[in-house]
C-alpha cells in the first residue's frame, strides 16, 4: 500500500537569478520553492527487482517519462535504472504510486551486468538530442575504486566514459573521500556540458564538513564533445546542521547530493545533513558560477579561490534522504514544477517523491 504524506508548504526567499530565455525573471524578483504534494512507496516493494535506493531522477518532457537510478551496488539485483510516470492533477500527484514502466540493467565496459561491489550508481540524466543517458558512480575510495561519469544507451549498454582529472583519483593523500564523491549530475542549459560535483572536499583540498566548519566541494564541468573537463569551481558546503543525540548512533555528516541547471551559470544545489537521533535536514540553495574562480587543472586548491556564492531557497519541512531533483512537467496553471526523490537505503522508510513549485517573488 502507498501512503501519502500530509500536504505542506514552506518557502524561503533567496538570491536573484540571472535572466535566461527559458527562465526569465521580472526585475527585482527572487526565485522561490514551495512544496505542493508528496507520496511514499513503502519499503520492500517489488517492480521486477527490489525498488529502493533511488539516488537520481530525471524527467523527459517529450515523452512524459522519468528515469530513476538505484544505488544498489549489484547486491540485491544488478545495478539498474527504472522508467516511470508520475502524472499530475491541478492539486498534485494524480497517483498514489509511481507507474513503473521498465527496469533496465546497466552494463559495464565489457557488456556485462556489474558484479557485486564494482559500482555505486548515484545520478542520472537524459541527454537531449540523443538516445543516451548519462550517469555517475561514486566508486569506493576505501578500496581504491574510482568514481566515473559515463554514457549508456537506453538499453543499458556502455557507450563512453568521460575523463576525470587525476585530482579526483582516490588514494590516502589525494582524491575523493569514501562515500563523499560524485552524487550529483546535471546537463548544462545549452546541452554542451555535464556538471557534477563532489559531496565534500577532495582529500588534498581540505577537511570534510563538521559541526563548526563547512567543506570545499568541487563542481566539475565536463565537455560533451571532447569528454574532458572544461572548468572546476569551489562550492561551499555548509557545516553539519545538528549534533547527533543518539549515543548508540553518534554519526553525522553533510554533503552536496544533487545539482539542477537553471541557466548558463545558475543552479539549484541540494545539501543533505544527517545526525544520529535527529535525522535528515534537507536544504535547497541557489548558486552560480558567476564571479567564481575557475580552478580547472589544479592538483590541489590554493585557498585563494573565490567560491560560488549561494543563497538558501528552501528547507523541507518533512523529508527523508533527498538525493535527486529534476525539472518536472508544467503545472496546470503554467508554473514550473520540480520533482525530488529520496534514497531509502533499502531500509524501512520507503521512497518519497516530492512535488515542488518553482517560481519568483518580490
Amino acid at each position: 500500500m502507498i501512503r501519502r504524506l500530509s500536504l505542506a508548504a514552506a518557502v524561503v526567499a533567496g538570491g536573484v537569478l540571472a535572466a535566461s530565455p527559458a527562465l526569465a525573471h521580472p526585475a527585482g524578483a527572487s526565485p522561490s520553492l514551495s512544496l505542493l504534494d508528496s507520496l511514499v512507496v513503502p519499503a520492500s516493494q517489488q517492480f521486477g527487482t527490489p525498488f529502493g535506493g533511488i539516488s537520481g531522477i530525471d524527467y523527459d518532457p517529450a515523452s512524459g517519462r522519468y528515469v530513476a537510478i538505484s544505488d544498489d551496488r549489484s547486491a540485491l539485483a544488478p545495478a539498474r535504472y527504472y522508467t516511470l510516470r508520475l502524472p499530475l492533477t491541478r492539486r498534485g500527484f494524480a497517483v498514489t504510486a509511481p507507474v513503473v514502466t521498465g527496469v533496465t540493467t546497466l552494463r559495464d565496459t565489457n557488456g556485462q551486468a556489474f558484479a557485486n561491489g564494482t559500482v555505486d550508481p548515484e545520478a542520472v540524466r537524459e541527454l537531449p538530442g540523443t538516445d543516451r543517458l548519462a550517469w555517475t558512480s561514486e566508486g569506493a575510495a576505501s578500496t581504491g575504486l574510482p568514481p566515473f561519469v559515463r554514457e549508456t544507451s537506453r538499453d543499458g549498454t556502455f557507450r563512453r566514459e568521460y575523463r576525470l582529472p587525476d585530482a579526483y583519483r582516490p588514494s590516502a593523500t589525494n582524491g575523493v573521500r569514501n562515500n563523499l564523491a560524485l552524487e550529483s549530475l546535471t546537463v548544462s542549459a545549452d546541452g554542451r556540458s555535464l556538471v557534477t560535483a563532489t559531496e565534500n572536499a577532495l582529500v588534498q583540498d581540505g577537511p570534510a564538513a563538521t559541526l563548526t566548519h563547512g567543506s570545499k566541494s568541487r563542481v566539475l564541468v565536463l565537455d560533451r564533445a571532447s569528454g574532458k573537463a572544461r572548468a572546476e569551481y569551489v562550492y561551499p558546503v555548509s557545516p553539519i546542521a545538528h549534533a547527533p543525540t543518539d549515543p548508540a548512533n553518534p554519526y553525522a555528516d553533510r554533503g552536496l547530493t544533487d545539482l539542477l541547471a537553471i541557466d548558463k551559470t545558475d543552479f539549484l544545489a541540494v545539501e543533505r545533513s544527517y545526525a544520529g537521533g535527529v535525522g535528515f535536514t534537507i536544504q535547497v540553495f541557489w548558486t552560480t558560477t558567476r564571479g567564481a574562480t575557475n580552478a580547472a587543472g589544479r592538483a590541489a586548491l590554493t585557498g585563494t579561490e573565490k567560491a560560488m556564492p549561494k543563497k538558501l531557497l528552501f528547507e523541507f519541512p518533512e523529508a527523508d534522504n533527498v538525493e535527486g531533483i529534476t525539472w518536472g512537467p508544467r503545472l496546470a496553471d503554467g508554473g514550473r514544477s520540480i520533482v525530488a526523490v529520496t534514497d531509502d537505503n533499502f531500509g524501512t522508510a520507503g521512497t518519497q517523491f516530492h512535488l515542488l513549485r518553482y517560481g519568483t517573488r518580490r
